[in-house]
């Protein structure tokens, strides 16, 4: 199992997409507490309030921004990881020289899942460096703090196994990833949206991207947003989804014909 674990790793980094993929949210919420700051010092100009709120609310802002992304981007990670076995052939031959498929596809998702952990670990990193530097006297490291971290490690971690479930269901990364980024920005909206208006709305409280974001948001003591879904039903849903997509992607792999 050691073997095929350095294997996926060596598979991982040969290629230029996993850095690519991680940095992109990182950037983007660095940039997005940047856009945000000179706003909301006008705001606090305006009002006569301390301009250390307005850095600290635009660093937690980027925070927000930059988790949010980079769950979708573990997903992004690992559909592209698993789908290009498919679409490069390259699985048909590690299941020829390995001793079973279930190793295999074991050692991919747990690679999968720990690139998809090491993410929100970096982002987490920069994040919190970033309030402790512009944040001013304000800002605190909190067990609330840490509690809406550590939710969104594990948030992306289930979320790379996600896509990596999805692509192995689908054979195709491309297809996978178009289908990720359109639920999780508007499709998911747009059907709780509906579900709303038929009178089911609770239903959509149990879809991945809202126990995904009541798991995080809803994590730390105190923190209840109605419209997300609480603790244990939202973490206890992203589990589940994560679960159904893993499984029978691991299913259908270990049994279809890979010539």
């Amino acid at each position: 199992m050691t073997a095929l674990l350095t294997a996926e790793f060596r598979k991982v980094t040969t290629l230029r997409f996993w850095w690519m993929l991680g940095l992109t949210p990182l950037v983007v919420g660095m940039f997005s507490s940047a856009i945000s700051l000179p706003v909301l010092r006008a705001f606090t100009d305006a009002f006569e309030a301390d301009p250390a709120d307005a850095n600290l609310a635009a660093t937690v802002f980027g925070l927000a921004v930059a988790l949010s992304l980079v769950v979708l981007f573990a997903a992004l990670f690992g559909a592209v990881n698993a789908g290009t076995e498919f679409r490069y052939k390259t699985l048909t031959t590690t299941f020829l020289t390995a001793r079973g498929r279930d190793g295999v596809i074991g050692a991919k998702l747990a690679v999968t899942a720990a690139f998809g952990f090491f993410y929100c670990l970096v982002v987490e990193m920069v994040s919190v460096a970033l309030l402790l530097t512009f944040g001013g006297e304000n800002f605190a490291l909190r067990g609330s703090l840490f509690a809406m971290l550590a939710a969104a490690l594990v948030a992306a971690a289930c979320w790379a196994l996600i896509g990596g479930g999805m692509s192995m269901l689908t054979g195709s990364s491309v297809g996978s990833c178009i289908s990720l980024v359109v639920w999780y920005t508007l499709g998911e909206m747009i059907l709780r949206s509906i579900l709303s208006g038929l009178g089911i709305g609770a239903v959509g409280d149990v879809l991945p991207v809202s126990a995904t974001l009541g798991s995080v948001a809803n994590a730390a003591a105190g923190n209840d947003i109605d419209w997300l879904p609480l603790w244990p039903a939202a973490p206890i849903a992203v589990m589940v989804w994560t679960a159904l997509f893993t499984l029978a992607g691991w299913a259908l792999t270990r049994s279809r014909d890979i010539t």
